[in-house]
């Protein structure tokens, strides 16, 4: 890892963070500083631009200039008024943690969809992990109980993900994932007369969009399955069950667009082009989406379950940037299903059942798995009194890429002096990457390696 701060992007005050991804390529992310005016206009709090190889190539996906939001991880929240976003707001940065192989970019600022609420970003980077995470937490305590009924639409923005300068390539189709899986079926551009299948079951809470001049797709990813943490919009207030098992061949009683095929644009549970496409095909909006109520309300309905959104609403998600021929987001759908089917137990030191609820915040939830902080997407192991860990990852059905592991109660300020996997002893910087967190006295370790049977860990000061 390396984190250059306060250097100039485009004109653009940033901090830039480089790594290596699962395939030992370069990859790049430029954050802009969140405390002034920025060049386009807002106020940042946002990436920028992110960079990666291709075919020997270097990809350069950057925020459009010709649009409000140039660039993606906005901070969004519409409510009955309106909405409000961290464009037009200053707030705070700085680098959580800089370290060997991970790093942690904060922003904080407080929105107003009806209220104050503060909200705390993180990105979240490590060596031999492809996608980066963003994890958000809103905190609606400063207006009070029920006072805010918001949505969350964050990360909210523009990417151009295939490359293209200028940004205005089409795009040749979109999906996302609630309960069911949606995707458009034509060749694209994507209009509102775009076929669509809305049938195939779906466990990961995503969204997608892939380009029609280019082999390029952007997604995110939630890194916790739909039954751990309800996300998507139910904006028409269970109509879009209407839509689910059917395709636009038999649309049924679902709600389509006027004088199209597509569903109505207020029912899309993400927000994506939609709002986009009476003008242009090649609009690279992409957002999340949660039900009215999740930010503010005590309690509130979503898809049928009963949620609460006070005092905190938190999330992650990963930003998947690849070639769509190979269908990255997909592969990291499959890698959250596998982490929710997987079992962490350890036989020196202990796994916890419980952990901080999300960015910014003290109280515990419990982890889905036990050990899994969703925060992160990693593995979190509490070290025993001599320091060290032995502990069993098994993957059940599914597969999981590098996995990254959080020993916690870590007090030596050296790296481990040895570590082993099925009981040989396996080289830093080949087989693992280690960051030492002093300030947390907690060790990062990426794993690099695919774990797709029970494997046993050792780690040693």
């Amino acid at each position: 890892m390396s984190v250059q701060g306060g250097i100039s992007v485009g004109g653009y005050d940033s901090d830039v963070y480089s790594w290596y991804d699962s395939n030992c390529l370069p990859r790049s992310a430029v954050l802009v500083r969140n405390d002034a005016l920025d060049p386009g206009g807002s106020h940042g709090g946002y990436l920028r631009q992110l960079d990666y190889q291709v075919d020997g190539q270097t990809r350069q996906c950057v925020g459009p200039s010709q649009t409000r939001y140039g660039g993606w991880g906005y901070s969004v929240s519409h409510y009955q008024a309106g909405s409000h976003s961290s464009h037009d707001v200053i707030g705070n940065y700085r680098t959580v943690l800089n370290g060997t192989h991970h790093s942690i970019h904060e922003y904080k600022l407080r929105l107003s969809p009806g209220g104050p609420v503060d909200v705390t970003v993180h990105w979240f980077f490590a060596t031999g992990r492809t996608n980066p995470v963003y994890a958000i937490t809103h905190d609606a305590s400063p207006a009070g109980p029920d006072v805010v009924a918001a949505d969350s639409r964050s990360p909210y923005g523009n990417l151009i993900f295939d490359g293209i300068a200028g940004g205005d390539s089409p795009v040749a189709g979109i999906g996302w994932g609630d309960q069911y899986r949606f995707t458009t079926t034509g060749p694209g551009p994507v209009t509102f007369d775009s076929p669509w299948d809305y049938r195939g079951s779906n466990a990961v809470p995503h969204t997608v969009m892939w380009s029609g001049a280019a082999d390029a797709e952007m997604g995110a990813v939630q890194t916790q399955t739909f039954d751990a943490h309800v996300s998507g919009g139910d904006y028409g207030d269970g109509l879009l069950s209407d839509c689910w098992g059917r395709t636009s061949a038999s649309p049924g009683s679902c709600l389509l667009q006027a004088g199209g095929a597509l569903l109505r644009e207020w029912l899309w549970p993400f927000q994506l082009n939609q709002y986009e496409l009476p003008f242009v095909t090649s609009s690279k909006r992409m957002a999340w989406g949660s039900t009215y109520g999740s930010v503010g309300q005590r309690a509130y309905r979503s898809f049928g379950r009963s949620l609460s959104g006070y005092p905190y609403q938190s999330y992650s998600v990963f930003l998947v940037l690849g070639k769509r021929s190979e269908r990255h987001t997909n592969a990291q759908i499959a890698e959250v299903e596998a982490a929710a089917g997987s079992r962490l137990s350890a036989t020196m030191g202990t796994v916890p059942a419980r952990g901080p609820g999300g960015v910014g915040r003290t109280d515990l939830v419990p982890y889905l798995p036990a050990g899994y902080d969703s925060t992160y997407g990693v593995w979190v192991i509490v070290a025993s009194t001599s320091g060290g860990v032995t502990f069993r990852l098994d993957p059940g059905s599914g597969a999981l890429q590098n996995p990254v592991f959080r020993i916690e109660g870590w007090t030596s300020t050296d790296a481990p002096t040895r570590v082993t996997l099925g009981g040989a002893a396996i080289a830093e910087g080949v087989d693992y990457f280690a960051t030492v967190d002093s300030a947390r006295q907690a060790l990062w370790l990426t794993l690099s390696r695919q774990i797709s049977s029970a494997e046993e860990i050792s780690v040693q000061p």
